[in-house]
């Protein structure tokens, strides 16, 4: 089986490096529209005193709707943007990057997002700004959007979608409330460990995911507990991004494939899903990755993988992340509803050990 390793996007690390954008974007045009989260300062002061007209959208405070993206589009196009620019967590990563992507393209967002259209190309130059430790959307082709009307939440993706650049600076993330550092972080543990055991994985994702692995599982509790630790906080976002490198090439898999119609049906933040269901997922394969997940475990300092499964309990429950479904109000008699949405995912059909619907229907009740 052959596999590729592929990602084109410029990484500008360290903190202080938020202060290039205005340098950054005006590689790409002089005039940006700008997708931001509510916390987030809006950077239109320095851009426009580099010469760089603002366009900016609502900000972002939930995860992103079609009709976000055509409400965006709308705008972009009618000021005729040049480059587009998404600073913030996931939701607003790829709020921005469909915007650009679709930008030159014909047809409605919905067409691409059911599937009807396929991306023809790439669109308007990205620059992302990662400011939560979580989804590694910084450096991923795809965006995931939600449909209401069609109670669907899916990905758009194609390889012309990869941000040109992205700045990756610790110190936004230094604001963050516990809250959203236990639920993007549990993200980032899940995608590293997803990444990790994928069946798309190969040496090379297996070495960065390795490392966010590493990195993330030592970071989160004190990232969490101690929220001014800025080496707590660098060791997050670093992580992170690996583990954005690593998933944008080898997948994910069961954890994802199963979050995304949960979290869309009952409103639950899509890494606080993921955390709740990692350990039992990591149940289901160990079987079928047993030498993965012991490596798994020895980054993480456990002597066997049922012990990093115990102890990624432990660490969830140490910072509140529900370990129940039950405790997130999701319904058991949407169990079956659940199941069907998950069956045709990507993810699903790349976690390392098979999973018909009666096996999606064992971890659901093993979750609840």
């Amino acid at each position: 089986m052959t596999k590729r390793y592929f990602n084109p996007t410029e990484l500008i690390t360290g903190e202080g490096s938020f202060a290039q954008l205005p340098q950054v974007v005006s590689r790409f045009g002089r005039c940006a529209l700008v997708v931001r989260a509510p916390r987030v300062s809006d950077p239109t002061p320095q851009l426009e005193a580099a010469g760089i007209a603002v366009l900016a959208t609502d900000p972002i405070d939930h995860e992103p709707t079609t009709g976000d993206i055509e409400a965006g589009l709308a705008l972009a196009r009618a000021e005729h943007a040049e480059v587009v620019v998404g600073i913030g967590g996931g939701s607003v990563m790829d709020t921005a990057k469909a915007i650009a992507g679709l930008f030159p393209h014909p047809g409605t967002v919905e067409e691409y997002h059911t599937g009807a259209r396929k991306v023809p190309g790439a669109g308007l130059p990205f620059i992302a700004v990662p400011t939560t430790a979580g989804t590694g959307a910084e450096v991923t082709k795809n965006a995931v959007l939600s449909d209401p009307d069609r109670h669907t939440k899916e990905s758009i993706r194609h390889d012309g979608w990869f941000a040109r650049v992205a700045l990756v600076d610790p110190e936004l993330t230094y604001s963050v409330p516990p809250a959203v550092t236990a639920g993007s972080g549990s993200d980032a543990l899940c995608q590293a460990i997803e990444a990790y055991v994928s069946i798309g994985a190969m040496p090379a994702t297996d070495a960065l995911a390795a490392e966010a692995i590493r990195l993330t599982w030592r970071a989160l509790p004190t990232a969490y507990h101690e929220p001014h630790n800025r080496a707590a906080r660098a060791d997050m976002l670093y992580g992170s991004l690996l583990a954005g490198l690593a998933l944008a090439n080898a997948r994910l898999g069961g954890v994802h494939g199963l979050a995304h119609p949960l979290g869309h049906r009952f409103d639950i933040p899509h890494g606080v899903i993921c955390g709740l269901l990692l350990p039992h997922v990591m149940a289901y394969n160990l079987h079928d990755a047993e030498a993965k997940y012991a490596h798994v475990a020895q980054l993480m300092g456990f002597a066997d993988a049922e012990a990093a499964i115990d102890g990624i309990r432990q660490m969830l429950s140490d910072i509140n992340v529900p370990l129940r479904l039950r405790d997130v109000h999701v319904d058991r008699d949407a169990f079956p509803v659940i199941v069907a949405e998950s069956l045709p995912s990507g993810s699903l059909k790349h976690n390392p050990r098979p999973l018909a619907a009666e096996d999606v229907m064992a971890i659901l009740e093993s979750a609840w």
